[in-house]
């Protein structure tokens, strides 16, 4: 014998599966990055500053300049062989300057930084926020990761190569941590003849998503009820009599 209930009873709980109704809050938290929101005169006055000569300029840096201690700033630039000749970022208070040319149209020079991160979780999401000095130089700047398949290796693979168009005030991206340690790498080149990147701060955090249940606000009654779908007018058991 069959007998029909109800999905959501008279108190609004919900009765069978999936009726409830969930809203996904993101929920940033930890800071990996360092020296990356309080730039000073020696952030990079003392980095180590490498000067590319090749056409794959990220991985002849990453490989003959690697980020061996975790959580400071390295620089590089392009030196005139491939691509332009450039100046090395530099930075000043809450100030980091990359600078960009391009003297050999069609080709730009590069220039920019890297960081080796620590105590990122493998598989998880984390979002990289960049805010800066607004001008209205033109220009892209690259976001990428380089990361060691395992300990024994020497050979950085790079992934999650990303790009934004300048200007802007604020440009965010997005990767999922391939290992603890990843290496981020901002790289700025311009189609203009000189152009600089004016960035006031970096930050890097973790990415969680929560699901909460939606809550309605009845004002003129002055309570709140969480709301249901109803996917159906009646459930049906089997009774066994």
């Amino acid at each position: 014998m069959e007998r029909q209930t109800n999905q959501i009873n008279s108190e609004g709980q919900a009765l069978a599966n999936g009726v409830d109704v969930f809203i996904s809050i993101p929920v940033y938290s930890g800071e990996y990055l360092a020296y990356g929101d309080s730039f000073l005169l020696q952030t990079l006055s003392g980095a180590p500053d490498y000067a590319s000569s090749t056409a794959d300029y990220a991985a002849e840096v990453i490989s003959n300049a690697p980020a061996y201690t975790a959580n400071i700033w390295y620089a590089y630039h392009s030196e005139g062989t491939a691509y332009p000749i450039t100046t090395a970022p530099s930075t000043v208070t809450n100030m980091l300057t990359m600078f960009g040319v391009n003297s050999l149209a069609p080709l730009s020079s590069h220039g920019g930084i890297y960081q080796q991160l620590s105590g990122l979780l493998v598989g998880f999401e984390y979002e990289v926020t960049i805010n800066f000095h607004y001008t209205s130089l033109t220009g892209t700047i690259t976001f990428s990761r380089f990361y060691y398949a395992n300990q024994n290796t020497t050979t950085a693979i790079q992934t999650g190569v990303t790009t934004a168009l300048l200007p802007s005030k604020q440009v965010v991206f997005t990767f999922v941590a391939s290992s603890t340690n990843d290496v981020v790498f901002f790289d700025f080149s311009t189609e203009e003849l000189s152009s600089t990147s004016i960035i006031s701060s970096i930050q890097i955090q973790k990415k969680d998503e929560y699901q909460v249940d939606v809550i309605a606000e009845l004002t003129e009654s002055g309570i709140c009820k969480v709301l249901r779908q109803k996917i159906q007018e009646y459930i049906v058991d089997d009774e066994i009599v």
